[in-house]
C-alpha cells in the first residue's frame, strides 16, 4: 500500500493524537478549524467501533467527494484524498488507525481492507497495552503523592475521575464522595463551586483555583484545581487535572497572635480570622464572640483589606496554611 500517511486519532480529539510528520499540521486543522465536523467519514464510526475495516467507498459518495468542502478545501491543501481505517478500544476510549494516499494515488481497496483486516489482532494487542500504560502511569503519579502525605484524584476536562490514591480515599465519606468514577459533593454550594472551578481550569492554562468542602461533625476540605501541562499529560488518555485534597484543620489558640504579626491584625479580626480559617461561618464566628453581625462583618471587610483577598474562601484557603 503506497499511504503517504498514518495516524491514531480518537473522535474526542480531548484524548490526542498520534500522526506521522506529513500529517501533523492538517491534523491540527481538521480539530482547530472545526473540520471534524464536516468531515463524511465520521458517518463510518458506529462500524469502525464494531471492528469493520472502512474505506471511501464504504462511507462516501460521489456527491460528496464532487460538493463536499471537506474533500474540496481541507484534503487539497493538505496534499491528499483518499483514506481506510480501523477501530480498536483502549478500555473505555476508542481510537481510529487510518493511513492517507495523496491525490495522485488510487483509491483503497477490498484487497486493501482485507490485508488491514490483518492488523486487528494487533491493534487489539495496542489497545491492551495502552490501557495498561494509562493505569500504571496514572497509579505511579498519585502513589508518589501518597508517599508525601497529599490526597490526590486525577480528572479528564469533563470530571471523570481516572484515579485516586489512598489518602483521598480515606476522605471520602457521605459529604465529599466518587461514585460511578465522579465526585460528588453534598453541600449544594459547595457542588456548584466544584463544577465551576473545573470549568475555569480548563480554560486556563494552568492552576483553576479551589473549592472548601464543608463536612459534618469534621474539618472541611480544601480542594486545589491543577491543570497538568501537555508536556506531562499521558497521550491518549486524557488526564487533564489534578486536584490536590487536605484537611482545614482549626488554628491553634497561639495562631491568632501570628495572624496578627504575619497581617498586621488587631485582636479583635485574629479572632474573627481564626474561627473562620476553622470553617465556621460569620454568623457563627459573631455568636462565639458575643458581637453584633454588623461588626463581624466590619471585621471581616478590615481582614479581606490587610490580607488582600476578597472572598470568604479564598481568605480561608490562605489562612488554613498557618499553623
Amino acid at each position: 500500500m503506497d499511504g503517504i500517511g498514518a495516524c491514531i486519532l480518537s473522535p474526542n480529539p480531548k484524548l490526542g493524537w498520534l500522526v506521522n510528520r506529513d500529517l501533523a499540521e492538517p491534523f491540527e486543522a481538521y480539530f482547530k478549524d472545526g473540520w471534524e465536523a464536516l468531515d463524511p467519514r465520521r458517518r463510518g464510526l458506529s462500524r469502525l467501533r464494531q471492528g469493520q475495516v472502512l474505506i471511501d467507498d464504504d462511507v462516501v459518495t460521489p456527491d460528496d467527494i464532487r460538493t463536499s468542502p471537506f474533500f474540496n478545501e481541507l484534503l487539497p491543501q493538505a496534499g491528499f484524498t483518499w483514506w481506510m481505517g480501523a477501530g480498536f478500544h483502549s478500555g473505555e476510549n476508542f481510537y481510529c488507525l487510518a493511513v492517507q494516499r495523496g491525490t495522485g494515488g488510487k483509491k483503497f481497496t477490498t484487497d486493501d481492507k482485507a490485508t488491514f483486516e490483518g492488523l486487528q489482532p494487533t491493534l487489539s494487542h495496542l489497545g491492551r497495552l495502552l490501557d495498561g500504560m494509562q493505569k500504571e502511569t496514572i497509579s505511579a503519579t498519585l502513589s508518589a503523592l501518597d508517599s508525601l502525605s497529599h490526597a490526590a484524584v486525577c480528572m479528564t476536562d469533563d470530571g471523570k475521575i481516572l484515579d485516586w490514591n489512598m489518602n483521598a480515599e480515606k476522605l471520602l465519606d457521605r459529604d465529599f464522595d466518587i461514585r460511578n468514577r465522579r465526585i460528588v459533593i453534598e453541600d449544594k454550594r459547595a457542588a456548584a463551586q466544584f463544577a465551576s472551578a473545573l470549568q475555569t481550569c480548563v480554560d486556563m492554562v494552568h492552576d483553576g483555583g479551589f473549592v472548601i468542602v464543608p463536612r459534618i461533625n469534621k474539618h472541611s476540605l480544601l480542594l486545589r484545581f491543577s491543570k497538568l501541562h501537555p508536556v506531562v499529560r499521558c497521550s491518549f488518555f486524557g488526564a487533564s487535572i489534578l486536584v490536590s485534597i487536605r484537611e482545614i484543620a482549626p488554628p491553634a489558640v497561639a495562631d491568632r497572635t501570628i495572624l496578627m504579626q504575619t497581617f498586621d491584625l488587631t485582636q479583635a479580626e485574629a479572632h474573627v480570622a481564626s474561627l473562620l480559617a476553622s470553617g465556621r461561618s460569620l454568623d457563627d464566628a459573631a455568636k462565639l464572640l458575643a458581637i453584633s453581625k454588623d461588626t463581624a462583618r466590619s471585621h471581616l471587610k478590615a481582614i479581606f483589606a490587610k490580607t488582600a483577598t476578597h472572598r470568604q474562601g479564598e481568605l480561608v484557603a490562605l489562612l488554613s496554611g498557618i499553623r
